[in-house]
């Protein structure tokens, strides 16, 4: 198959060019910076930096392809609103035009599970849950705000779409929760809120990849939504735990009352955007809600519907993660 995949030079994005063209097929890389077009050289792979926020620029762009899968966003904790509307709404807008007006069979979005809701706990949660109702973090209202444009495109335009809800997408090179937790140890200041004993909603990147092609496999899913984790039940204290553990430190954690917490967060947020800083705060809202609320989807319907199967247990996602972490932390040596 011919797949055109948006955010190639992505962590998700990488790890998938790498699997599909393994698996012999002929792929678009679509990517936003120049500088990741010399990562594509398999004879398989046809690199193509575009601009994609622009409307114009998806016209045509997917002749030919089989399949697209969407996995381009602007996947931050904290930012500016026109910063997610521009790269998880109006990216999506144009690239699902793009998909219509080239006629292609099926396209894969890459949506994620905080768009039940982070505000509160999660017991199981399925498919056919409504959206959170009190989101207040700009990342997951505009995943929300993307799943809704795809959802009525395929409602009322026949969009032959599919949507994966995966978790926390974790493995090598991950650059957005690995680094946070790095810094957080080495400035003293992460804490667990309430004890920290909430499960969390873990996707190894592998497993997301693997639910891809699953997806690309099945003729019968356009239109369905799956909710993509690894199916462990892993507590966020067990979590960065075992990251310590990794790292072979003495870490002191302690435990905050989440009110306090998340006070603590919200003043950082406020004071950044008063400041104007481009930076990221130290601690976000987005940040305390990990330590605080269980978050167990249910995954029946992948593995009914789809076949799917985790390779790679939460044991084996460490032992792979293990080098990367150290990295993360000491630097080469």
């Amino acid at each position: 198959m011919k797949i055109a995949v948006t955010g190639a030079g992505g962590f998700l994005g990488r790890a998938l060019i790498e699997r599909l063209s393994k698996d012999g097929h002929s792929t678009l890389a679509i990517v936003k910076n120049e500088k990741d077009l010399s990562d594509f050289q398999n004879d398989n792979i046809t690199p193509l930096n575009l601009d994609i926020s622009k409307a114009e620029n998806c016209v045509g762009v997917f002749s030919g392809c089989d399949s697209v899968i969407h996995c381009a966003a602007y996947r931050k904790d904290y930012g500016r609103w026109d910063e997610f509307k521009t790269n998880n709404l109006d990216i999506t807008l144009n690239v699902m035009e793009g998909i219509l007006e080239s006629g292609v069979p099926k396209v894969i979005h890459i949506s994620t599970t905080a768009v039940y809701g982070n505000e509160r706990n999660h017991y199981g949660t399925d498919e056919e849950t409504d959206y959170g109702e009190r989101v207040i973090d700009y990342y997951t209202q505009s995943k929300i705000e993307a799943e809704k444009i795809i959802l009525e495109y395929v409602d009322q335009k026949k969009l032959p779409a599919v949507i994966l809800r995966p978790g926390y997408i974790w493995g090598t090179s991950e650059r957005r929760m690995f680094p946070y937790i790095i810094n957080g140890l080495k400035a003293g200041r992460l804490f667990f809120a309430d004890g920290s004993d909430n499960v969390v909603s873990l996707t190894y990147i592998d497993n997301l990849v693997e639910a891809i092609v699953k997806v690309l496999e099945k003729d019968d899913v356009v239109g369905k939504i799956f909710n993509i984790t690894d199916g462990s039940k892993i507590t966020s204290k067990k979590f960065v735990s075992d990251i310590v553990n990794i790292l072979g430190i003495e870490y002191k954690f302690r435990s905050w009352p989440y009110p306090l917490l998340y006070g603590m967060a919200m003043l950082s947020e406020w004071y950044y955007r008063l400041t104007i800083r481009k930076s990221r705060p130290p601690f976000t809202r987005y940040a305390a809600r990990f330590f605080k609320y269980d978050a167990v989807f249910d995954i029946s319907k992948a593995i009914n519907e789809l076949d799917y199967q985790p390779v790679i247990s939460y044991s084996e996602g460490l032992t792979l993660i293990t080098p990367f972490i150290r990295y993360l932390y000491y630097g080469s040596k």
